[in-house]
Protein backbone atom coordinates (compact mmCIF):
# COMPACT_ATOMS: atom_id res chain seq x y z
CA UNK A 1 0.00 0.00 0.00
CA UNK A 2 1.84 3.22 -1.30
CA UNK A 3 0.91 6.45 -0.79
CA UNK A 4 2.69 10.06 -2.16
CA UNK A 5 3.70 12.34 0.61
CA UNK A 6 3.27 15.66 0.55
CA UNK A 7 4.41 18.34 4.05
CA UNK A 8 3.36 21.74 4.45
CA UNK A 9 4.81 23.70 6.91
CA UNK A 10 2.21 26.77 7.08
CA UNK A 11 -1.22 27.40 6.77
CA UNK A 12 -0.79 28.30 3.45
CA UNK A 13 0.71 25.56 2.19
CA UNK A 14 -2.22 23.66 3.77
CA UNK A 15 -4.55 25.14 1.38
CA UNK A 16 -2.42 24.66 -1.96
CA UNK A 17 -1.66 21.30 -1.12
CA UNK A 18 -6.04 20.20 -0.61
CA UNK A 19 -6.15 22.31 -3.91
CA UNK A 20 -3.51 20.26 -5.60
CA UNK A 21 -3.58 17.05 -4.15
CA UNK A 22 -7.17 15.92 -2.81
CA UNK A 23 -4.72 13.25 -0.43
CA UNK A 24 -6.48 10.44 0.98
CA UNK A 25 -5.02 10.89 4.94
CA UNK A 26 -3.88 13.90 6.55
CA UNK A 27 -1.69 14.18 9.89
CA UNK A 28 -2.25 17.13 11.32
CA UNK A 29 0.33 18.43 14.21
CA UNK A 30 -2.39 20.25 16.57
CA UNK A 31 0.29 22.77 17.11
CA UNK A 32 0.78 24.36 14.06
CA UNK A 33 2.72 27.24 14.45
CA UNK A 34 0.91 30.44 14.97
CA UNK A 35 -2.52 29.74 13.14
CA UNK A 36 -2.96 26.25 15.32
CA UNK A 37 -4.40 23.28 14.22
CA UNK A 38 -8.05 24.01 14.84
CA UNK A 39 -7.91 26.89 12.67
CA UNK A 40 -6.88 24.42 9.62
CA UNK A 41 -9.74 22.60 10.67
CA UNK A 42 -11.88 25.53 9.94
CA UNK A 43 -10.38 25.67 6.94
CA UNK A 44 -10.13 22.20 5.80
CA UNK A 45 -14.17 22.58 6.77
CA UNK A 46 -14.27 25.52 3.92
CA UNK A 47 -12.85 23.54 1.50
CA UNK A 48 -14.99 20.49 2.04
CA UNK A 49 -12.01 18.41 2.46
CA UNK A 50 -12.97 14.36 2.03
CA UNK A 51 -9.60 13.26 3.63
CA UNK A 52 -9.41 11.14 6.56
CA UNK A 53 -7.68 13.07 9.08
CA UNK A 54 -5.86 12.06 11.95
CA UNK A 55 -4.70 15.13 15.14
CA UNK A 56 -1.47 14.49 17.23
CA UNK A 57 0.52 16.62 19.50
CA UNK A 58 0.99 17.24 23.28
CA UNK A 59 -2.40 18.01 24.79
CA UNK A 60 -4.42 15.94 27.69
CA UNK A 61 -7.55 13.80 26.55
CA UNK A 62 -10.08 16.09 26.91
CA UNK A 63 -8.54 18.70 24.56
CA UNK A 64 -8.20 15.53 22.21
CA UNK A 65 -11.57 14.74 22.42
CA UNK A 66 -12.54 18.46 21.63
CA UNK A 67 -10.79 19.19 19.10
CA UNK A 68 -12.19 15.55 17.41
CA UNK A 69 -15.58 16.85 18.51
CA UNK A 70 -14.27 20.69 16.32
CA UNK A 71 -13.47 18.55 13.13
CA UNK A 72 -16.70 16.26 13.07
CA UNK A 73 -18.79 19.68 13.60
CA UNK A 74 -17.48 21.02 10.26
CA UNK A 75 -18.37 17.87 8.22
CA UNK A 76 -14.86 16.74 8.29
CA UNK A 77 -13.83 12.43 8.78
CA UNK A 78 -12.38 13.05 12.13
CA UNK A 79 -10.02 9.49 12.09
CA UNK A 80 -8.92 9.92 16.16
CA UNK A 81 -5.28 11.05 17.41
CA UNK A 82 -2.42 9.52 17.16
CA UNK A 83 1.18 9.83 19.67
CA UNK A 84 4.24 10.95 18.59
CA UNK A 85 6.49 10.38 17.34
CA UNK A 86 4.64 8.61 14.43
CA UNK A 87 6.09 5.29 13.29
CA UNK A 88 6.16 4.56 9.38
CA UNK A 89 5.27 0.99 9.74
CA UNK A 90 2.46 1.81 12.21
CA UNK A 91 1.15 4.68 9.75
CA UNK A 92 0.75 2.12 6.94
CA UNK A 93 -0.38 -0.57 8.96
CA UNK A 94 -3.18 2.08 10.26
CA UNK A 95 -4.48 2.96 6.74
CA UNK A 96 -4.54 -0.77 5.68
CA UNK A 97 -6.74 -1.25 8.98
CA UNK A 98 -8.65 2.25 7.47
CA UNK A 99 -9.06 1.07 3.87
CA UNK A 100 -10.71 -2.13 5.50
CA UNK A 101 -13.35 -0.43 8.07
CA UNK A 102 -14.37 1.67 5.06
CA UNK A 103 -14.83 -1.72 2.93
CA UNK A 104 -17.51 -2.68 5.35
CA UNK A 105 -19.91 0.51 4.39
CA UNK A 106 -20.46 -1.05 1.09
CA UNK A 107 -24.01 -0.53 -0.39
CA UNK A 108 -25.12 -3.76 0.45
CA UNK A 109 -24.24 -3.52 4.52
CA UNK A 110 -26.07 0.62 4.56
CA UNK A 111 -28.87 -1.13 2.13
CA UNK A 112 -29.57 -3.81 5.18
CA UNK A 113 -28.82 -1.47 7.75
CA UNK A 114 -31.77 1.00 6.55
CA UNK A 115 -34.29 -2.30 6.43
CA UNK A 116 -34.17 -3.36 10.11
CA UNK A 117 -33.78 -0.16 12.11
CA UNK A 118 -30.04 0.09 13.09
CA UNK A 119 -30.55 3.74 12.38
CA UNK A 120 -31.47 4.92 15.83
CA UNK A 121 -32.64 8.22 16.35
CA UNK A 122 -31.97 10.30 19.83
CA UNK A 123 -33.64 13.41 20.83
CA UNK A 124 -32.09 16.48 21.93
CA UNK A 125 -34.23 19.03 24.11
CA UNK A 126 -34.27 22.91 22.83
CA UNK A 127 -34.69 25.30 25.55
CA UNK A 128 -36.10 28.81 25.28
CA UNK A 129 -33.30 31.16 26.71
CA UNK A 130 -34.44 33.52 28.90
CA UNK A 131 -34.41 33.98 32.81
CA UNK A 132 -32.63 31.23 34.38
CA UNK A 133 -31.71 27.22 32.58
CA UNK A 134 -35.58 26.33 33.85
CA UNK A 135 -37.08 27.82 31.35
CA UNK A 136 -39.62 26.42 29.20
CA UNK A 137 -38.61 23.36 26.60
CA UNK A 138 -40.20 24.20 23.24
CA UNK A 139 -39.21 21.43 20.91
CA UNK A 140 -36.47 18.81 20.06
CA UNK A 141 -33.93 18.59 17.74
CA UNK A 142 -33.13 14.72 15.81
CA UNK A 143 -30.44 13.38 16.31
CA UNK A 144 -29.58 9.55 14.17
CA UNK A 145 -26.46 6.88 14.75
CA UNK A 146 -25.79 3.56 13.28
CA UNK A 147 -26.50 0.67 15.38
CA UNK A 148 -25.53 -2.18 14.47
CA UNK A 149 -26.22 -5.79 14.88
CA UNK A 150 -22.67 -6.28 17.06
CA UNK A 151 -23.80 -2.82 19.21
CA UNK A 152 -20.98 -1.21 17.87
CA UNK A 153 -22.07 2.59 17.08
CA UNK A 154 -20.93 4.60 13.41
CA UNK A 155 -21.65 8.42 13.74
CA UNK A 156 -22.78 9.52 10.25
CA UNK A 157 -20.40 11.87 9.44
CA UNK A 158 -18.26 8.44 9.25
CA UNK A 159 -20.48 6.81 6.67
CA UNK A 160 -21.62 9.93 4.78
CA UNK A 161 -19.54 9.75 2.04
CA UNK A 162 -19.97 5.84 1.43
CA UNK A 163 -24.19 6.67 1.10
CA UNK A 164 -23.47 9.49 -1.25
CA UNK A 165 -20.99 7.16 -3.67
CA UNK A 166 -23.33 4.51 -3.44
CA UNK A 167 -26.40 6.74 -4.05
CA UNK A 168 -28.31 5.63 -0.77
CA UNK A 169 -28.86 9.26 1.06
CA UNK A 170 -32.68 10.15 -0.44
CA UNK A 171 -33.37 7.04 0.98
CA UNK A 172 -31.48 7.26 4.51
CA UNK A 173 -33.06 10.93 4.09
CA UNK A 174 -36.58 9.38 3.74
CA UNK A 175 -35.83 6.95 6.78
CA UNK A 176 -34.46 9.72 9.09
CA UNK A 177 -37.83 11.68 8.21
CA UNK A 178 -40.11 9.08 8.68
CA UNK A 179 -38.58 7.65 11.85
CA UNK A 180 -38.81 10.81 13.48
CA UNK A 181 -42.18 11.59 12.71
CA UNK A 182 -43.60 8.21 13.14
CA UNK A 183 -42.81 9.24 17.11
CA UNK A 184 -43.74 12.80 17.02
CA UNK A 185 -47.41 12.18 15.95
CA UNK A 186 -48.09 10.01 19.21
CA UNK A 187 -46.33 12.73 21.50
CA UNK A 188 -49.05 15.27 19.72
CA UNK A 189 -51.84 12.84 20.14
CA UNK A 190 -50.61 12.91 24.05
CA UNK A 191 -50.35 16.63 24.22
CA UNK A 192 -46.71 17.57 24.03
CA UNK A 193 -46.53 20.59 22.59
CA UNK A 194 -43.17 20.26 20.81
CA UNK A 195 -41.84 21.52 17.81
CA UNK A 196 -39.37 19.23 16.13
CA UNK A 197 -35.82 20.08 14.08
CA UNK A 198 -34.20 17.50 11.59
CA UNK A 199 -30.92 18.72 10.14
CA UNK A 200 -30.87 17.27 6.26
CA UNK A 201 -27.43 16.41 4.45
CA UNK A 202 -26.47 18.95 1.47
CA UNK A 203 -27.11 16.29 -1.09
CA UNK A 204 -31.06 17.39 -0.70
CA UNK A 205 -30.75 20.84 -2.35
CA UNK A 206 -29.65 19.11 -5.68
CA UNK A 207 -32.48 15.85 -5.52
CA UNK A 208 -35.60 18.03 -7.34
CA UNK A 209 -37.57 15.13 -5.82
CA UNK A 210 -36.97 15.54 -2.42
CA UNK A 211 -39.54 18.44 -1.64
CA UNK A 212 -42.07 16.24 -2.71
CA UNK A 213 -41.07 13.36 -0.82
CA UNK A 214 -40.68 15.71 2.41
CA UNK A 215 -44.32 16.47 2.03
CA UNK A 216 -45.60 13.03 1.26
CA UNK A 217 -44.04 11.93 4.56
CA UNK A 218 -45.85 14.89 6.62
CA UNK A 219 -48.81 14.51 5.27
CA UNK A 220 -48.35 10.78 5.88
CA UNK A 221 -48.28 10.65 9.53
CA UNK A 222 -50.43 14.14 9.93
CA UNK A 223 -48.35 16.45 11.31
CA UNK A 224 -48.54 20.08 10.78
CA UNK A 225 -46.36 21.05 8.66
CA UNK A 226 -45.66 24.28 10.88
CA UNK A 227 -44.05 22.19 13.26
CA UNK A 228 -41.51 21.23 11.52
CA UNK A 229 -37.67 22.90 11.47
CA UNK A 230 -35.21 21.69 8.74
CA UNK A 231 -31.82 22.76 9.44
CA UNK A 232 -29.27 22.98 6.27
CA UNK A 233 -25.18 23.83 6.32
CA UNK A 234 -24.46 27.22 5.12
CA UNK A 235 -21.53 26.04 3.22
CA UNK A 236 -24.15 23.56 1.61
CA UNK A 237 -26.26 27.06 0.14
CA UNK A 238 -23.06 28.22 -1.78
CA UNK A 239 -23.26 28.16 -5.53
CA UNK A 240 -26.73 26.46 -5.53
CA UNK A 241 -28.49 29.47 -4.51
CA UNK A 242 -30.90 28.67 -7.16
CA UNK A 243 -31.86 25.58 -6.68
CA UNK A 244 -32.13 25.58 -3.24
CA UNK A 245 -34.38 28.42 -2.96
CA UNK A 246 -36.63 25.99 -5.76
CA UNK A 247 -36.47 23.52 -3.06
CA UNK A 248 -37.19 25.93 0.27
CA UNK A 249 -39.57 27.87 -0.96
CA UNK A 250 -41.60 24.96 -2.52
CA UNK A 251 -41.50 23.44 1.37
CA UNK A 252 -41.97 26.83 3.07
CA UNK A 253 -45.18 27.77 1.07
CA UNK A 254 -46.72 24.28 2.64
CA UNK A 255 -45.66 25.44 6.46
CA UNK A 256 -42.55 23.76 7.43
CA UNK A 257 -39.80 26.31 8.64
CA UNK A 258 -35.70 26.46 7.92
CA UNK A 259 -32.51 27.18 9.86
CA UNK A 260 -29.27 28.41 8.38
CA UNK A 261 -26.89 26.29 10.61
CA UNK A 262 -23.62 28.35 10.34
CA UNK A 263 -19.84 28.90 11.81
CA UNK A 264 -20.30 32.61 10.96
CA UNK A 265 -16.58 33.26 8.99
CA UNK A 266 -18.24 34.70 6.12
CA UNK A 267 -20.37 37.39 7.26
CA UNK A 268 -20.96 39.31 3.96
CA UNK A 269 -22.18 35.95 2.45
CA UNK A 270 -24.32 35.14 5.74
CA UNK A 271 -26.16 38.61 5.15
CA UNK A 272 -27.11 37.48 1.67
CA UNK A 273 -28.28 33.75 2.70
CA UNK A 274 -30.44 35.21 4.84
CA UNK A 275 -32.63 37.07 2.67
CA UNK A 276 -33.44 33.23 1.33
CA UNK A 277 -36.52 32.36 3.58
CA UNK A 278 -34.82 31.00 7.03
CA UNK A 279 -36.96 31.60 10.14
CA UNK A 280 -33.88 30.57 12.27
CA UNK A 281 -29.99 31.00 11.99
CA UNK A 282 -28.01 28.37 14.42
CA UNK A 283 -24.82 29.08 16.03
CA UNK A 284 -22.53 25.76 15.63
CA UNK A 285 -21.25 23.92 18.88
CA UNK A 286 -17.74 24.74 17.88
CA UNK A 287 -18.54 28.64 18.43
CA UNK A 288 -20.75 28.08 21.41
CA UNK A 289 -17.96 25.78 23.05
CA UNK A 290 -15.64 28.64 23.36
CA UNK A 291 -17.75 31.37 24.90
CA UNK A 292 -16.08 32.54 27.80
CA UNK A 293 -12.55 31.26 26.65
CA UNK A 294 -11.84 33.17 23.31
CA UNK A 295 -12.90 37.08 23.60
CA UNK A 296 -12.68 36.84 18.92
CA UNK A 297 -15.45 34.08 18.99
CA UNK A 298 -17.33 35.88 21.60
CA UNK A 299 -17.33 39.11 19.04
CA UNK A 300 -18.25 36.84 16.36
CA UNK A 301 -21.25 35.45 18.39
CA UNK A 302 -22.99 38.67 19.54
CA UNK A 303 -22.10 40.00 15.45
CA UNK A 304 -24.17 36.99 14.31
CA UNK A 305 -27.00 37.47 16.81
CA UNK A 306 -26.85 41.07 16.05
CA UNK A 307 -27.49 40.31 12.50
CA UNK A 308 -30.36 37.63 12.90
CA UNK A 309 -32.08 40.14 15.04
CA UNK A 310 -31.86 42.91 12.60
CA UNK A 311 -33.13 40.40 9.95
CA UNK A 312 -35.91 39.53 12.23
CA UNK A 313 -34.89 35.98 12.49
CA UNK A 314 -34.41 33.71 15.48
CA UNK A 315 -30.94 32.56 17.25
CA UNK A 316 -30.73 28.79 18.19
CA UNK A 317 -27.47 27.80 20.39
CA UNK A 318 -26.20 23.87 20.20
CA UNK A 319 -23.98 22.31 22.28
CA UNK A 320 -24.34 24.85 25.54
CA UNK A 321 -22.33 23.24 28.13
CA UNK A 322 -21.78 26.03 31.07
CA UNK A 323 -23.38 28.26 32.89
CA UNK A 324 -20.72 30.92 31.40
CA UNK A 325 -21.99 30.32 28.01
CA UNK A 326 -25.41 30.67 28.42
CA UNK A 327 -25.03 34.28 30.50
CA UNK A 328 -23.43 35.18 27.32
CA UNK A 329 -25.82 34.30 25.01
CA UNK A 330 -28.75 35.36 27.30
CA UNK A 331 -27.10 38.55 27.60
CA UNK A 332 -26.85 38.80 23.76
CA UNK A 333 -30.59 37.90 22.74
CA UNK A 334 -30.48 34.42 21.62
CA UNK A 335 -33.72 32.83 21.04
CA UNK A 336 -33.47 29.26 21.71
CA UNK A 337 -30.68 26.68 22.95
CA UNK A 338 -29.85 23.01 23.32
CA UNK A 339 -26.72 21.29 25.08
CA UNK A 340 -25.82 19.06 28.03
CA UNK A 341 -26.34 21.97 30.60
CA UNK A 342 -29.79 21.44 29.98
CA UNK A 343 -30.16 17.06 30.12
CA UNK A 344 -28.49 14.33 28.25
CA UNK A 345 -30.09 13.18 24.56
CA UNK A 346 -32.88 11.13 25.47
CA UNK A 347 -33.74 7.39 23.09
CA UNK A 348 -36.90 7.64 21.68
CA UNK A 349 -38.37 5.41 24.65
CA UNK A 350 -37.74 8.13 26.94
CA UNK A 351 -38.87 11.17 25.27
CA UNK A 352 -42.87 11.47 26.57
CA UNK A 353 -41.75 10.60 30.06
CA UNK A 354 -39.06 12.85 30.32
CA UNK A 355 -41.23 15.76 29.10
CA UNK A 356 -44.68 14.95 30.84
CA UNK A 357 -42.23 14.89 34.14
CA UNK A 358 -40.19 18.39 32.78
CA UNK A 359 -43.17 20.23 30.99
CA UNK A 360 -45.73 20.97 33.82
CA UNK A 361 -42.59 22.34 36.08
CA UNK A 362 -41.04 24.57 33.21
CA UNK A 363 -44.00 25.94 30.81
Amino acid sequence: MEFDVSICSDYNSVESAIGQHDPDVLFLDIHFGRRDGVEVLALLGRKRCKSRIYIFGAMDETIQDSVCRVGLQLGLDMGGFWEKPLDITNIKKQLVSESDRRSRFTSDNLQEALGPGEFVIQYHPIIVVAADRNTPIIGVEVRPHWENKRGSISWLSHIFPSMLENNLMPEFNHLLMDKALESYCEWLISDLDLGITVCMHESNLVDSNWPDRMIDIVDKWNVPHNRITIAIEQHAMKDRSGLALSALTRLRINGSSFALDSMGSDIEELDELLQIPFSEHRLKRVLVNQLGKNMEIEFNVSTLISLATKKKIQTFAGGVRTAEAFTYLQDCGCTTATGRLFGESLPVTHVEKFFQRELPLRN
